[in-house]
């Protein structure tokens, strides 16, 4: 059968006939592939001048910290023995008390206050009333005390001043 006949002539009745193929394809087995003997020394050694050259920047990079980290901490020493600075300031905020009494004259001691109530910024002030009578007279009195602070609501400051006098 010639090209053209298959490009343009057409049966009587106008249908071409349908033509099977068949075709089988076998996967080769393992043992049948033939791979060709590569020489991975070249890789090896690349590779090994790759990993070697990882750790001296390992190396390096750590050696490196060492030493600006013991800089560092020689330059905070030295900062903190100039007075009025700002390392001997922070030094006296961590120092035991006869440390901070030896490092500067002046001793900086702060309290804070734990309210007795969990999430009281976020109560309503029917809330806090309804958790005033489970309060012992020091706690009513730090939350007497945030109270007239920050939200200064008259409810509750007046129901504690209520329940003070009571005690």
């Amino acid at each position: 059968m010639s090209t053209p006949e298959l490009a343009t002539e057409l049966p009587e009745g106008g249908q071409s006939p349908r033509r099977v193929v068949e075709a089988e394809f076998r996967l080769p087995r393992l043992d049948e592939i033939q791979l060709p003997e590569i020489d991975l020394t070249p890789v090896r050694t690349v590779a090994e001048q790759v990993l070697l050259t990882g750790i001296g920047v390992g190396v390096l990079v750590v050696r490196g910290l060492s030493q600006a980290i013991k800089a560092a901490h020689q330059a905070g020493k030295e900062a903190a023995q100039q007075p009025g600075s700002a390392a001997e300031t922070l030094l006296s905020l961590v120092r035991k008390p006869e440390a901070a009494e030896q490092g500067s004259a002046s001793e900086t001691k702060s309290k804070v206050p734990v309210l007795a109530i969990d999430n009281y910024d976020q109560l309503t002030a029917a809330d806090i009333l309804e958790r005033l009578p489970d309060l012992s007279a020091q706690e009513l009195g730090l939350v007497h005390a945030y109270e007239s602070d920050h939200r200064a609501r008259a409810e509750v400051v007046q129901a504690i001043d209520a329940r003070l006098a009571e005690s």
